[in-house]
């Protein structure tokens, strides 16, 4: 087996592990949202051993993006909606790997019942113009139906870099605001 057809069967097992792989689950109604991670302990990263980590963290991205089309494929049309954050950029100068999630929710989720709002309302996205924005993008070169923003000031000293798909989310969220 070749190096990539290894990696990619890796991947294959860690979204079996992490239960990313019963897509159903991102059609079912939450009270607020979820955010499941792509990994929960490193040791599941064994199958990219011998990468560097940079490539580490842009395979963790690519893999993290294919994943989301294929959830974002299968909740299409059923209320509910779905975009990668990405986490670990405090680390990411040490070397440490970055930590994708997939952000999921209900469209008419409402966080506070006597608020109108609903949780896509409550989310502060801001143009991409970081370093890691910038990593985010190269690492998705091929993939331009992916949208990259970021979230500069919500929790001081944290970051996080979002992925979505363009079409998808447009339509979700010009329909709920």
């Amino acid at each position: 087996m070749d190096d990539d057809a290894a990696i990619a069967a890796g991947f294959r097992r860690l979204l079996h592990e992490q239960g990313l792989d019963r897509l159903d689950t991102f059609r079912e109604p939450l009270s607020t949202f979820d955010e499941p991670p792509l990994y929960a302990r490193y040791d599941q990263l064994g199958f990219l051993d011998g990468l560097p980590v940079p490539e580490r963290n842009r395979r963790l991205i690519r893999a993290a993006a294919a994943h989301l089309r294929a959830i974002v494929a299968h909740i299409s049309g059923h209320g509910t909606w779905c975009m990668l954050a990405i986490h670990g950029w405090e680390g990411f100068d040490a070397g440490g790997l970055l930590r994708p999630t997939f952000c999921t929710a209900s469209l008419e989720s409402r966080p506070d019942p006597r608020d109108p709002r609903t949780v896509l309302d409550y989310l502060r996205f801001d143009p991409p113009q970081s370093r890691f924005s910038a990593f985010t993008a190269h690492a998705l070169a091929d993939t331009p139906d992916c949208a990259i923003e970021e979230d500069l000031v919500s929790t001081p000293g944290v970051q996080r870099v979002y992925v979505r798909l363009g079409r998808y989310w447009s339509a979700a969220y010009q329909a709920h605001r």
